[in-house]
Order: structure tokens, then sequence, then C-alpha cells
């Protein structure tokens, strides 16, 4: 099996600059740039998301859709005033769906440097089975 049988771009993340609700104010998305590398064990995802915080990062997998928010918020100094605004606040987003070859529950993710990496692991492939006959 390649690796593009394994993920492959979700359909409902091809238009990429739609408009998402943040408590009271609206942002756009936008697709990160990311690489998939198919490793002995595992698949490796990275993708970059530069701006985002920790805590404004969101993984999620469900039914096979792996889904990556990162909010990238602007946040002016205590008692700063702005003159000009060049820097919009949006929101990354990233789907992917995942094959049935990953094990979901050991899957791990790090965030460093506005890089996400995310590690998939491979599950075991099935063998074929001798059944005995009695």
């Amino acid at each position: 099996m390649t690796i593009m049988n394994v993920f492959k771009p979700s359909a409902l993340a091809l238009n990429s600059r739609k408009q998402c609700s943040s408590g009271d104010e609206t942002l756009a998305y936008t697709r990160p740039r990311y690489d998939i590398a198919d490793q002995s064990e595992s698949f490796l995802v990275t993708t970059d998301l530069p701006g985002v915080a920790k805590q404004d990062l969101s993984i999620t997998l469900h039914d096979g859709l792996l889904e990556v928010i990162g909010k990238r918020i602007r946040q002016v100094p205590k008692g700063w005033k702005i003159l000009s605004e060049e820097k919009e606040a949006f929101a990354y987003r990233l789907r992917l769906m995942v094959g049935d070859r990953v094990e979901e529950k050991r899957i791990s993710a790090d965030l460093k440097n506005g890089v996400l990496s995310l590690t998939l692991p491979k599950e075991e492939e099935k063998k074929p089975r001798k059944i005995m006959i009695n």
C-alpha cells in the first residue's frame, strides 16, 4: 500500500479561505503547508503553523478524518496603540483522510517553533491465520 492510499486531502478542505467563527470574531481558514513521511514504524506528518500557540491548537480524529485547527490570534501588548494593521487573525485548518493502517490510540503530537509534528504509528499487518480442522 502506498502512502497516497493511506492519506489523502479531504474534499471538505479543498476550499481553503472559508470563514469560521471563534467566539465573537470571525476568522478565515487557511490550509497550512504539510509533509507526510513514511517511516518504517510510523507515518510522520509535519505541518507549518507559525504564530499558533499550544493552547490555540486542536487535533481530532473522527471516522478516519484527521483535523488540525490552529488559531493565530493577533495579540497587542498592553499599553500599545495600533497605528496600522496588516496582520489579520485567522485559523489554519488541515484535514486528511487517514487510512486503516494507522493505530489511532498511539498517535502523538509535538509543537515546536511553529512546526507541528504528528506521529501516526502503523498497525501491524494482518497475516493469514491457519485454522486447524478437528
